[in-house]
């Protein structure tokens, strides 16, 4: 009995002294937190903004660029947008917390802590929002590394001015009722400001006490005029954005900028957010919950991402030819002049995708090569690119045909020798790649586009994968001065027939199959490309812009869309990035080579010779890494958290590079073993070109700053880590080009 008794006082002692103060705690916490019921919109959206600035990758990026870009127009944009945002979570909390909702029980017995929940709410949430934008930035900062210094300050300025900020902001908000009071008494103490004037004036600032406005008791009908005034302005905010994304994208979105963009988009959700959840709490209704479940419905029907086509040009080539035929072709060109005994090296490139970082330093390497040796392109056989390792290849191609369609050139005579009026494309390469693609996908994919969600019908304009289209074909338009990005793709290998131009391949994959699908000049056979599909044989009477061709290789969701494969108004199919398959190019590659070895007479005299561009910076710090070894790189490290439910996507994510290296392998072997057999006695055979991180990790979205840009090019220009010796693959490539020019000036 003893123990019984001691065991109930001990359990008393348990419930009354914790179990008890743990319960009345819930239910303190509890009946505060439902007080916050009315303001969760600007709640949610200052969690949302700030999670996508301070932990989204993507978000460092955007901070990172305009720092390093350094932009006034779009850092004004960003600034005036920061120093905004606040207030307007700040106002719409208090306008929430003000109006009565009837509907809704609150335990508001203690009106004291009421009106104090209703007083710091909106002053500590608005605070947030501004502090959320220094710590952005402070994170941001973390990130370089030496030799970073400018752009590090930079950041470090601008988080420590946001924080400046904050501060001032959370005291303007506290004594803003005494100081509107003070002007208010100064104003009707002067003599001289007296008059109908004068008293409105002075009216604006006679702003009542907070003990005045009782938390949930406003009606709607009492609002007053100057708070509805302020309280519209982000939406109509909202709808001029809209308006402007929707007929002048490209002229405005660049000039604003992405991050002051998502800012805006912010500041507008937050506002209509909170117009819905006022219908939602005063009618209970669950209006946002039918609106999703609205665009859920529409979904079925207002599709608007449909692969943008044109009508076939008549100039543009109708038949295509095979790939052995091609190779003939080829060769055929480089024994017109020569003994049919020579060997000829014919060059093979594959470009992997990584965004705009893929894009840059294809065209980068490519045009590096052929500035250094005009004979590059007429010994270049064919590109195969992923994502934005096409967009690099394509670029590269197109000034070629624009070469060769002007009247000045870069290339060799029939003799191979360079032509004395040569051209040099790297500059003008880079400055295509250099503009800012990313503004006008955010300011479509966070108005336009985000509208047509919720939409009936679909609106093609609203797409945001054609804007990513349009910003290709402005930068090309703006640079190059011709239309080649928004004509057809065909039209590449139109024109002059006694120039030669290599064949492109662009890799793409079908949704719903997952195979590839293929985007080139040359027949895509199935006895060459095993289970691969032929996107001209499915627009048979249609044709795809150059923009349009490439995205169908880029288009990495979310930011740029599933591509709709529609023809006579019904969807078949979808395409997505190419990376999806795999991410090298090298699959496509591997059965040209092997279209190459079946011609045997051909491969006894053609010496093919492999470069890969890799677009994946790696860690010099360390090298391949296998299970079992003490080296750990972040990537490596397994994923502690929700480990069952991550791992399926980590998996999933992760074999499209792993994929891609096979397949590098595959090709890097086939090569050497295929040079071995016909006796091609050649140093080497694969040049693998590639970026290393120095600290730094390059940005993968559609936006690269002067900076990374300035270090990607120094890296061409060196031996930047053991994994790549770019210095050393341009020499041996030089050396291999100019055999052809020796034996020219030899005759």
């Amino acid at each position: 009995m003893g123990f019984l008794t001691a065991l109930r006082s001990f359990f008393r002692w348990i419930a009354d002294r914790i179990a008890l103060p743990l319960y009345h705690g819930w239910l303190w916490l509890r009946n505060r937190a439902l007080l916050l019921v009315p303001c969760r919109f600007p709640i949610l959206m200052v969690a949302v903004g700030g999670a996508a600035m301070i932990i989204v990758p993507q978000g460092q990026d955007l901070l990172r660029g305009m720092a390093e870009r350094n932009v006034t127009a779009q850092l004004f944009f960003f600034t005036l947008c920061g120093v905004l945002w606040p207030f307007q979570v700040w106002y719409w909390s208090r306008i929430m917390l003000l109006i009565e909702f009837p509907n809704l029980v609150f335990d508001i017995r203690n009106a004291r802590h009421a009106l104090l929940i209703r007083t710091a709410a909106p002053r500590i949430i608005g605070f947030l929002a501004a502090i959320s934008i220094a710590m952005a930035f402070l994170r941001a900062s973390f990130s370089y590394g030496p030799g970073w210094g400018q752009e590090r300050c930079r950041l470090l300025c601008y988080a420590l001015a946001f924080t400046v900020w904050s501060v001032v902001f959370l005291l303007f908000v506290v004594y803003r009722r005494s100081m509107s009071r003070a002007i208010h008494r100064y104003v009707l103490s002067v003599r001289r400001l007296q008059g109908p004037v004068a008293s409105g004036l002075a009216n604006l600032f006679a702003v009542p006490s907070s003990g005045e406005l009782p938390y949930n008791t406003m009606h709607l009908r009492r609002f007053p005029l100057k708070m509805l005034i302020m309280a519209g302005f982000f939406p109509l905010l909202a709808v001029v954005l809209f308006l402007l994304f929707v007929f002048c994208l490209l002229e405005t979105a660049p000039v604003i900028g992405a991050t002051a963009i998502m800012l805006l988009a912010l500041s507008g959700w937050t506002a209509m957010g909170s117009v819905f959840d006022i219908a939602a709490l005063r009618l209970r209704f669950p209006v946002i919950t039918f609106v999703i479940v609205l665009a859920f419905l529409f979904s079925m029907c207002n599709d608007n991402h449909a692969v943008f086509t044109l009508s076939r040009d008549r100039d543009a080539p109708r038949t295509r030819v095979t790939v052995q035929q091609a190779i003939e072709a080829w060769y055929k060109r480089q024994v017109k002049h020569h003994s049919p005994n020579d060997k000829f090296p014919m060059f093979l490139v594959s470009a992997e995708g990584g965004g705009i970082r893929a894009a840059f330093w294809t065209a980068s390497v490519l045009a590096r090569i052929q500035d250094s040796n005009p004979c590059f392109a007429d010994q270049l056989f064919a590109i195969s690119g992923v994502s934005g390792g096409s967009l690099g290849s394509a670029v590269f191609l197109a000034q070629l045909a624009d070469d060769r369609d002007s009247t000045g050139g870069f290339r060799c005579d029939e003799y191979g020798r360079p032509s004395e009026n040569r051209k040099f494309i790297t500059t003008q390469a880079q400055n295509i790649l250099g503009e800012d693609f990313l503004a006008p996908v955010m300011g479509a994919m966070l108005y336009p586009d985000l509208v047509q969600r919720f939409l009936p019908c679909n609106i093609n304009r609203f797409d945001r994968g054609r804007a990513l289209e349009r910003a290709w074909e402005r930068a090309w338009k703006l640079h190059a001065g011709t239309d080649r990005f928004s004509s057809q793709f065909e039209l590449l290998w139109a024109g002059r027939t006694d120039v030669w131009m290599p064949s492109l391949f662009l890799n793409s994959t079908w949704v719903e199959t997952g195979k590839r699908i293929i985007i080139s000049n040359l027949d895509v056979a199935p006895d060459v490309f095993s289970d691969a599909e032929d996107i001209n044989d499915f627009y048979s009477d249609r044709s795809l812009s150059l923009s349009s061709a490439v995205h169908l290789s880029a288009r990495f969701t979310y930011i740029s869309p599933a591509g709709s494969l529609v023809k006579n108004k019904k969807i078949y199919g979808r395409a997505v990035d190419g990376g999806y398959f795999e991410n090298s190019g090298d699959t496509t590659l591997l059965e040209i080579l092997r279209s190459l070895d079946k011609l045997d007479s051909l491969a006894q005299v053609i010496v093919p010779v492999v470069i890969h561009i890799t677009n994946e910076p790696v860690d010099p710090e360390y090298g391949v890494i296998h299970i079992g070894t003490e080296e750990k790189d972040k990537k490596t490290t397994p994923n502690r958290c929700l480990n069952e439910f991550l791992s399926p996507p980590i998996t999933l994510l992760n074999t499209r590079n792993a994929r891609g290296i096979y397949a590098m392998d595959a090709v890097k072997s086939y090569v050497a073993e295929m040079n071995i057999r016909h006796r091609h006695y050649v140093k080497r055979s694969f040049f693998r070109f590639g970026l290393c991180k120095n600290r730094m990790s390059i940005p993968l979205g559609w936006v690269l700053s002067s900076s990374a840009r300035r270090r990607m090019n120094e890296q061409l220009e060196s031996n930047p880590c053991g994994e790549y010796q770019n210095r050393d693959n341009l020499r041996e490539i030089d050396n291999l080009l100019r055999r052809r020019y020796n034996r020219a000036l030899a005759q």
